[in-house]
């Protein structure tokens, strides 16, 4: 009966930490695709990552031991994707027609 808990308590934890860490991941990507102006490497793999993080967060959120581990992972997800959004309208304002 509580090797079931136990089982059932690492999940969320695992599940928090891949969120945490792919949302860590693509802002590596990220930065260096800034750096090196080569847009290829982040056009590639992030959207996998954004739903990684999206996907594995909510049941570490769901989970009480763990929720801030969830927390995090989302609000780096939902970061990324804001400023990717912020920044493209940005750069759309300023040069519309290239």
């Amino acid at each position: 009966m509580e090797l079931g808990n136990v089982k059932q308590a690492k999940f969320p934890a695992i599940a928090g930490w891949i969120s945490i860490l792919s949302g860590l991941f693509i802002l590596l990507l990220f930065n260096i695709s800034i750096l090196t102006n080569y847009s290829m490497v982040l056009l590639d793999y992030f959207i996998v990552f954004i739903g990684t993080g999206f996907i594995f967060a909510w049941p570490a959120i769901f989970s009480k031991n763990v929720r801030f581990l969830g927390l995090w992972g989302l609000g780096i997800s939902v970061f990324l994707l804001l400023f990717i959004f912020v920044i493209t309208f940005l750069g759309w304002i300023i040069n519309p027609f290239p």
